[in-house]
This record gives C-alpha cells, structure tokens and sequence, in this order.
C-alpha cells in the first residue's frame, strides 16, 4: 500500500477508486471524462464535509491530468483527416 502524506489524500484516493468502480459496473468507459462526471454527481450527494472536500481534491487531481497530457502533447491541434 502506497505512503499518504496525510489523511486528505487517501479520503480523495479512496474516492477516486469508488468512482472508477462505478464505471466498471457499468461497463462504461473510464475516460477522464466520465471520471468528472461520476465524481460531479458524487459531489453532489456527499453530506459530509470531508467527503465533499475529498471530491474535490479528486476532481482537480483528475483536471491537473487532463491539463498535463494536453500539454505534453503540445499545443498543436489534431490533423483533420
């Protein structure tokens, strides 16, 4: 199991996971996209404040990815075929 460097971590991690698994059940996809809507409608459920502030931290771990493929792969737009 990996090291958290504190509690908010693992909560946003475990959140994460959840999310992930609700897509394998429903044999959806799991493209970044999706992942932002499940945890959107997580978001939108929690009751409790650490869980709400847990999606969040998993929201934006998951927007900084998105953020950093599209950089690496350079600002160039895909060819039109």
């Amino acid at each position: 199991s990996r090291m958290y460097r504190n509690e908010d971590e693992r909560l946003s991690d475990t959140v994460m996971g959840e999310a992930v698994i609700e897509l394998l059940n429903e044999r959806a996809p799991i493209t970044n996209a999706r992942l932002l809507v499940k945890l959107q409608t997580f978001l939108l459920a929690a009751e409790e404040t650490w869980r709400e502030a847990a999606i969040r931290s998993a929201i934006r771990d998951v927007q900084a990815a998105v953020l950093d493929v599209g950089s690496r792969a350079g600002a160039q737009p895909p060819p039109l075929h």
